[in-house]
């Protein structure tokens, strides 16, 4: 087992130094206590559970009295949340790290990417620590050097007592379980966040209510595969029937769920809830049989079909999302095929798309018949042009309708624009000015690249 946190000697060093400050009084006695002044700069890789795992470490930062900034020429210490799905995403998170210490910084490298690389990325330089996705308490501590680091790591956490810091959006996101049981084998998620572990719903009402109070009014609770969420006899179907009865939710979404676990019941009572969004992101990842038994996904193409037919009968305006992942070893063009004949026939709105990665510790980074990485990425664009000429297909079909639209933030480049939303989540680009969390009626009048321009029907929108 690799251990989850290590030291530099350069990182220790400098946590010595600090101000001494004399402290007095009949509870506490004469003593000295080492105060440390510290602006930290947080990084976040990869999927939304780091994301949101991003608002529990910021609240572990503030409360330690560290204070977060926005810009890395402001902070003495920078923490990354990151992943290790792709190789891509690590070489990304350790360019970062080493530019990082080549100015000065000390660098702690945390969550999936400090789990499984461990000890090796401290003795290449790229971090001064390294922790796993279990650790993330002691980030404080460790900054202000007031962690000892020949304690063992906690195993199996899950933050359920922590309330996460929330910023000026009207947007969140809550991880009602951690971990993963799956072992798909080219999965290395079940190895870097350990076996799956559901938080009671007293703790997450808690957490729930805590975000509406400050204005929140569309919560996404999250899993790696949140439909086996299970805490007693509560399930998600449960849990979302709860969380939907709390007072200021307007909007319910969940994510990411596996389709060997969507049962026809689930969806009958998900289209009883007035709050839940019409989004369903079920990751495909082949539409080839014998591929898909080798990762060990559990489902056949005609089961996930059919489970998509009952989303779409509950769901008729489902904005559907998906994963899909060409190159695996043994897959043949044939089988590349079939993906891409999938793609075209059931329709996705959008998909996350990706060249098989080896990741070390994983089944399939043993399997013989490798694809060479050029014909991996051959397939990846030939899959890309598929779908992007689906996505624009279907976001054509809505132009000229009229659909309620929930406003989220401003669009990055846009003056007098907003980001927004449908209530199927599909993002839209409202060309007009407008407070966060409005809802207000806008006509879809046309395409910018695949992205869809919405105009509010009432002018005077404030």
């Amino acid at each position: 087992m690799l251990r989850c946190i290590a030291a530099s000697s350069t990182f220790q060093n400098v946590c010595k130094i600090g101000v001494l400050v004399c402290y007095g009084g009949v509870d506490y006695g004469a003593r000295f206590v080492r105060i440390f002044i510290m602006d930290c700069f947080l990084k976040v890789y990869g999927c939304q559970m780091n994301a949101a795992d991003s608002h529990l470490v910021s609240r572990l930062l503030a409360d330690a009295g560290i204070r977060e900034v926005s810009e890395t020429s402001e902070a003495q210490a920078v923490v990354l949340l990151t992943c290790s799905v792709r190789q891509h995403a690590e070489d990304r998170a350790r360019g970062f790290a080493r530019t990082m210490r080549g100015l000065g910084k000390k660098v702690i490298v945390a969550g999936c990417m400090g789990k499984l690389r461990g000890q090796e990325l401290v003795a290449e330089g790229v971090a001064d620590l390294v922790l796993g996705p279990d650790e993330y308490r002691r980030i404080p501590d460790l900054l202000l050097g007031h962690d000892n680091l020949n304690t063992a790591p906690e195993s199996f956490e899950t933050y359920s007592d922590l309330l996460p810091a929330t910023n000026s959006s009207v947007s969140a996101s809550l991880s009602v379980m951690r971990g993963c049981n799956n072992f798909c084998t080219y999965c290395v998620v079940p190895y870097a966040r350990g076996p799956e572990r559901s938080i009671p719903y007293h703790d997450l009402e808690k957490q729930l209510r805590y975000i509406l109070d400050r204005g929140v009014k569309e919560i996404f609770l999250l899993g790696q595969n949140v439909l086996a969420y299970r805490h007693g006899d509560m399930k998600l179907i449960d849990l979302l029937e709860r969380a939907a009865r709390l007072e200021g939710l307007d909007r319910l979404g969940f994510l990411t769920s596996h389709p060997r676990d969507l049962s026809y019941e689930m969806i009958q009572r998900m289209a009883r809830i007035p709050q839940l969004l019409h989004f369903f992101h079920l990751p495909l990842q082949s539409a080839s049989e014998g591929v898909l038994k080798q990762m060990r996904r559990g489902y056949s193409l005609a089961e996930y079909e059919q489970k998509i037919g009952w989303v779409r009968e509950a769901f008729p305006d489902v904005y559907l999302t998906t994963d899909l992942l060409v190159g695996f070893p043994g897959e043949s063009e044939e089988d590349f095929e079939l993906t891409l004949d999938a793609v075209r026939r059931i329709g996705f709105d959008f998909a996350y798309m990706f060249a098989y990665s080896e990741r070390p510790g994983t089944k399939a980074a043993d399997m013989a018949e490798k694809l060479p990485v050029p014909e991996r990425k051959r397939r990846l664009a030939e899959l890309i042009d598929r779908q992007n000429e689906v996505t624009r297909r279907r976001a054509e079909g809505l132009v000229g309708t009229e659909e309620e639209v929930f406003v989220t933030a401003p669009a990055p480049r846009g003056q007098g624009a907003m980001l927004a939303e449908l209530k199927n989540y599909r993002p839209v680009i409202l060309n007009h000015t407008a407070r966060l969390g409005q809802k207000l009626q806008a006509r879809l009048v046309g395409l910018r690249g695949r992205s869809i321009i919405a105009e509010p029907l009432a002018k005077e929108v404030a």
